[in-house]
């Protein structure tokens, strides 16, 4: 079973009828994509979030059990929706954004609502994006993963920085420098990188995060593919030849892939982790980065399902990719 802990929001993404600009709404939310993805790709998985009994609430929580995801954890509030607007689409597909968060459900785990202990199920924990900064969400994400067994489970982090939302960079990089020292599995994107560490190389980003602890580093370089290493080796995983809608979610789902498919595969510890050769780190890569491609090929976050890559499981009769 895996753990996704993190925010979940409404994505208003323009579209144009005729002359008026028009705004489609979307489940999203970095670690709400994740588990969204992760359970269309057949990985036992449950979220914790709250939900808001608003219809926006109602959406988030029907999008995730539509896509085989536990949200037994998840409580409700009367808290309103996180929103998240999408206030550009640039010309090759990536999104800018404006997020509403202040007092929204989204963004308001409490620590009573965080799992003490974690059930003896979970093999992996799951964490990121903006909640490790926002409150309560952080301080109770920090309950969540500062305490668990480093090569019990594994503890994966995407910081997927959103520099305009940090209003104290310092405290933010000090708790996030927490959260990276405990994960056994890290995933950073190169935007991640430039703010984090400017002028670090991924190689050298990587290498870094090894040294310090870490079992296996991720760095996604966008249209140039996805660097994966750990102590054994390195791959780097070239991108797949499609064509791109828009990378909504792509991080997400590549995220989602690589520990859908490590779940697979019955990596769910550090030393796993550490034991990965070069193959393995290739055939990891290869299958996140097909997800990714996938993603990317259509509107919005609409991750792959498991028969889509690999053919294991049909397709259910509901499948509606516009959510």
């Amino acid at each position: 079973m895996i753990l996704v802990a993190g925010e979940s929001l409404i994505d208003l993404i323009p579209q144009r009828d005729g002359a008026a600009l028009c705004y489609r709404a979307s489940p999203g939310g970095s670690p709400f994509n994740v588990a969204l993805a992760l359970g269309r790709l057949g990985a036992p998985v449950k979220y914790l979030c709250p939900f808001s009994r608003d219809q926006f609430g109602e959406l988030l929580k029907s999008a995730l059990a539509s896509s085989q995801v536990a949200v037994d954890l998840c409580p409700r509030t009367d808290q309103l929706t996180t929103l998240g607007f999408v206030s550009q689409l640039d010309t090759d597909g990536s999104a800018r954004y404006a997020f509403y968060t202040e007092g929204t459900a989204g963004c308001g785990l409490q620590m009573a609502d965080v799992p003490n202990p974690v059930p003896v199920e979970v093999s992996a924990i799951h964490v990121g994006s903006f909640a490790i900064d926002v409150e309560p969400f952080g301080t109770a994400l920090e309950a969540l993963i500062l305490h668990q067994e480093h090569d019990q489970r594994i503890v994966s982090v995407d910081p997927n920085v959103r520099p305009f939302l940090v209003r104290d960079p310092e405290r933010y990089r000090n708790r996030l420098a927490r959260f990276l020292g405990v994960a056994n599995l890290i995933k950073l994107s190169e935007e991640d990188l430039e703010w984090l560490h400017p002028g670090l190389t991924p190689p050298r980003c990587c290498e870094r995060y090894l040294t310090a602890g870490a079992s296996l580093v991720v760095v996604t370089c966008g249209a140039r593919g996805a660097l994966l290493m750990n102590g054994r080796g390195r791959h780097h995983c070239p991108p797949e030849r499609i064509e791109v809608v828009d990378t909504i979610g792509a991080g997400d789902t590549f995220q989602a892939a690589l520990l859908a498919w490590l779940h697979r595969e019955g990596c769910n510890s550090g030393e796993a982790l550490d034991l990965l050769n070069e193959s393995d780190l290739e055939a990891l890569g290869t299958f996140a980065g097909r997800a990714a491609a996938i993603n990317c090929s259509r509107a919005g976050c609409n991750p792959p399902w498991a028969v889509e890559l690999t053919g294991t499981r049909p397709m259910p009769a509901s499948f509606d990719h516009r959510l």
